[in-house]
């Protein structure tokens, strides 16, 4: 990790594995009700870091990119409901049953594509998780922490992070 502020840090991960282990990271921290919104180009690590969540949490399933179902789910410890919204048009968010998703307890919102989400009701408190290519298979996440529960959740996250890379 190079910066860090109350409310977004930037986390640099070596390849998959070290982005599957950030995500290990957010799932020990996470408590339910959290809403990810992963962003970033085709092949940056959005699925592989919702591969490595659903490992930590328990899920006996390996996510898989949710492109053509807008919504899978996986178990554990805490659910992950993972969206893919890179099919979706403009005003199409309504029809797909997200609002029956946000904040539930049970469970971690887990969003590819959901740049658009920023604007509406669901979107107003959330983990930004943006992934950007660093040359290899390296890759620099960019974390924003947009509410107090997910200002916490990313501070633990941090904390976790750091403990587990000593």
């Amino acid at each position: 990790m190079t910066a860090r502020s109350p409310s977004s840090s930037i986390f640099k991960t070596d390849g998959p594995d070290g982005t599957r282990r950030l995500a290990a990271a957010l799932a020990r921290a996470a408590r339910g009700g959290e809403c990810l919104v992963l962003t970033g180009p085709i092949g940056a690590g959005k699925t592989e870091f919702v591969k490595g969540l659903a490992a930590a949490l328990g899920s006996k399933d390996s996510p898989v990119s949710a492109s053509f179902n807008i919504l899978r789910t996986y178990g554990g410890r805490l659910k992950i409901f993972h969206f893919d919204l890179f099919r979706l048009g403009p005003g199409e968010l309504e029809n797909t049953g997200f609002s029956d998703y946000a904040g539930r307890a049970d469970g971690i919102m887990a969003v590819e594509w959901g740049g658009d989400i920023r604007d509406t009701a669901y979107g107003a408190e959330r983990l930004e998780l943006d992934f950007r290519l660093a040359g290899g298979d390296r890759r620099e996440i960019r974390a924003r922490a947009e509410g107090g529960v997910h200002g916490a959740a990313l501070a633990r996250m941090e904390r976790e992070w750091r403990r587990k890379k000593k």
